[in-house]
């Protein structure tokens, strides 16, 4: 693998955690109703007043993250080789 096709999986990794940032703040903002059944089925501290907890948004993070990872190795294992 040489430099260029590095730099550019770093790019797109990059641009994966970057853009993930938002997509996970709103799809754990949509499932409010989710984390508030969380919080009074596993009696943990998940929805309050303000919104959902921090660990929410980090959970949501962690699977939009690990979603987009895999569609990632999945497109890069279809795409042609290049060389």
């Amino acid at each position: 693998m040489n430099l260029a096709a590095r730099l550019k999986g770093v790019g797109i990794a990059l641009l994966l955690l970057f853009l993930g940032m938002p997509v996970a703040v709103g799809i754990t903002l949509l499932t409010s109703s989710f984390w508030s059944w969380v919080e009074h089925k596993f009696e943990v501290e998940a929805y309050g007043h303000s919104g959902p907890a921090e660990w929410c948004y980090l959970v949501t993070y962690g699977v939009v993250i690990s979603l987009g990872t895999v569609a990632w190795s999945l497109a890069r294992r279809r795409a042609p080789a290049s060389g």
